[in-house]
This record gives structure tokens, sequence and C-alpha cells, in this order.
């Protein structure tokens, strides 16, 4: 018995002895214990002032440089993530080190979006219950010093906004298949809905749009352009297992026929969407239609990933794509319209009304904190305004 405890002693030494060899490991290296809550960054000595390599997530490379500009982008984490709920902090705290650059930056909008408000006297709940009894969760409610409230959702429109991955790739390899499939009188324009649940075939569509096309006149489309609008173009409809087009006619002039080198000439790029408003609309509308009827206002705040965002493509995310419209025979400069397609405005008049408010951002991210501003857009049809 004697001998056994003397071993079991020897063991729990030796253990504790290797516990402070440890500890003077890391004071040497300069890692200390952390006592005052679990932070995002390690405690460590950096040394490697070297740039962002390619392929090094933002949090790898903000948790791993030394340069001292890093160094204050993390003190500002840490600060306004030891001012955020405590319940919340441990899956804030998951995200931003998962090494997953959209985690990293959605965590980072939600977390700067939280301490902006508070730091002006705003108090947040992060993801209230909903008294409508839905499921999903808005990412704050937001009560003002002046005891009004509003809920605040935050998503960047660089997201896939809840999409399947897998349908958009199925969706690209097609718009790929048309791009590389010009037309000798015509280009077309695309408006899609929905998400392909199997692959579509891109020739069979390919070969569909080319026998409709041939049956037009590009000369008489244009004129009925001229004469009502492109809008009063009969589109063709295709649909495949949740995915569905419609297609309109875009001619050609007359001196540059049979030397398009691409089928879309609006709405596809080969696989992506080539403009900056078209995200942030959809990231409305997907969020504007995800809680139902609310018994607060709700304001959206959109992170673009864009260098630059021109306040014309937040009008037209909003209120619908810009479109100058001539008269042949009037001698007349041409006419700015609106066309029907943006979060507030669509074919039928004012909807999303349920979105009070969109809050725009572009490239609101960790390092561009301080030279970054955003802007505040009211919806004039709100049901319930802020």
């Amino acid at each position: 018995m004697l001998q056994a405890l003397r071993t079991l002693l020897s063991e729990v030494m030796g253990r504790v002895s290797q516990k402070r060899r440890t500890r003077a490991l890391k004071q040497m290296l300069g890692v200390w214990p952390n006592r005052f809550g679990r932070k995002v960054f390690d405690r460590v000595l950096r040394t490697d002032s070297s740039p962002k390599k390619n392929l090094e997530s933002n949090f790898v490379f903000y948790n791993r440089s030394a340069r001292p500009e890093m160094g204050s982008v993390r003190d500002l984490i840490e600060e306004c993530v030891a001012n955020y709920p405590e319940s919340e902090v441990e899956e804030l705290i998951s995200r931003l080190r998962s090494g997953d650059d959209v985690h990293f930056r959605s965590a980072t909008f939600e977390l700067f979006l939280h301490d902006a408000l508070r730091r002006r006297g705003f108090l947040l709940t992060p993801h209230p219950e909903l008294p409508n009894g839905k499921r999903y969760k808005p990412d704050f409610y937001v009560l003002d010093p002046n005891g009004e409230s509003f809920y605040l959702e935050a998503v960047l429109a660089t997201e896939n906004n809840g999409l399947d991955k897998g349908g958009e790739a199925r969706k690209g390899a097609v718009l790929d298949t048309l791009t590389k499939s010009p037309h000798h009188n015509f280009m077309i324009s695309l408006d899609d809905e929905g998400s392909p649940k199997s692959p579509p075939s891109g020739k069979k569509l390919k070969n569909a749009v080319h026998r409709w096309l041939d049956s037009l006149d590009p000369d008489e489309v244009n004129q009925k352009i001229m004469d009502s609008g492109f809008d009063s173009l009969e589109p063709i409809l295709w649909s495949h297992d949740g995915w569905n087009l419609q297609i309109r006619p875009i001619p050609i002039k007359p001196e540059r026929r049979g030397k398009s080198s691409n089928l879309i000439g609006i709405g596809g790029g080969g696989g992506g969407w080539v403009d900056a408003w078209s995200p942030i609309r959809d990231a409305i509308k997907f969020k504007g239609g995800k809680y139902g009827d609310l018994n607060a206002p709700l304001v959206v705040a959109v992170n673009l990933d864009s260098f630059h965002l021109d306040p014309i493509d937040e009008m037209q995310a909003l209120f619908g794509q810009e479109q100058f419209v001539s008269s042949p025979n009037v001698d007349a400069e041409p006419k700015m319209r609106r066309a029907p397609n943006g979060a507030w405005q669509g074919n039928n008049g004012p909807q999303y009304s349920r979105v009070s408010a969109a809050w725009l951002f572009n490239d609101l991210q960790a390092s561009s904190l301080a030279t970054r501003n955003g802007t505040v857009y009211f919806n004039p049809w709100a049901t319930m305004p802020v």
C-alpha cells in the first residue's frame, strides 16, 4: 500500500513538474495564460511581419502578424468582443476563429454594428425570440435611448443568402454555355428565379434559344422597343427542376450583327452577376421575406464586397435599374425611368414593405473600418416606418 501511494505521488508530482515546465516554456516564448475570459486572438509574442499570403485567411493573418497596424485591429476586435453580450460570445468567437473568411467578415460586421450602436446609447439583444412564433431570429433587437425599437439584420452581399451552392454552380455552368454561344442578330436578357436541384442541359437551352431567336426579325423587335419599351417584349419561359428563366431578345445594331462574341447581354456573366446593385437587392429581398410580420420595424444592414459602391447602384438596388428611353421621331433628350426590379419596387408596385430601412456599406472590414461610411435609406412604403 505504501509503495502504491509513493508511486501515485510520484506520478502526480511528475505531472505537476511537467505543468511547471510547460508554464515556464510558455513564459519564455511570450505565451501568457488568459485570466480575463476567452480571447479572440492568441496571446503570443509575434515576430512575423510578412504580408498576407494569397491562401491565408483573415483570422490567421491578423493572429500571426507582428505589424503594429494589425495589432490595432486585434485590439479593436477584442474591445468590441469584451462589450458583446456574454451569452453570445462563445459562438461569435468560434465564427471569428473558424478560418472561413465569410464567417469572419460576417461576424466582424455584426460585431462592429453592435459596438457602433452601443456607443451611441442603444441597447441590443442578440437573436431575440419573435412574438409571431417564427423559428428564425434576426441578429438584434435594438432599443434606442427614447424607447423606440427595431430589429436589425446584418448580411454580406457576397454570401449566397441561403441559396444552394451546388445549385448556383449548376446555374453557372449553363450561363457559361450560353455566354459562349453568340447569335448573329441578337443578344438576350435573362431574369431568373430559384435554383436547379439537378444539372440542366446548357446545350438544350442554347439550342432552344437559338431556334427562337432565328424566328425573330431584329428590325421588327427594335421597332417594338422604340414604340413601347423593352418591357413590352414577350419573353420565352424555360424551367428546369426548380429554376425558372425569362428570356427576352436584345437586337444587335445592324453594323454589329455577326460580330458579337457572347449571347448574354443583361443578367448573367458566365457563372456570376457582374453588377454591384443586384447582390444588394437580392440580400434585402431574402432577409425581408424571412421573418414574417413583425411587431417592430426591420432594418437590413448590407455589406457589399466592393471597393467602391456608387450611390446609383444603391438606388438601383432599392428602386430598380435605370433605363434611358428615347422616342425615334422626337428630337428630345432620352428620358430616364426605372425598371420594376428593385428590392422595394417590382412589377406590381411597392414590395417587401416589411423592410423599413436599408443600411448600406461597401467593403467594411476590420482593417478598413476608419475609412468606410454607411448610408441609411428609408423605405417610403414601409408597413412600419422607422
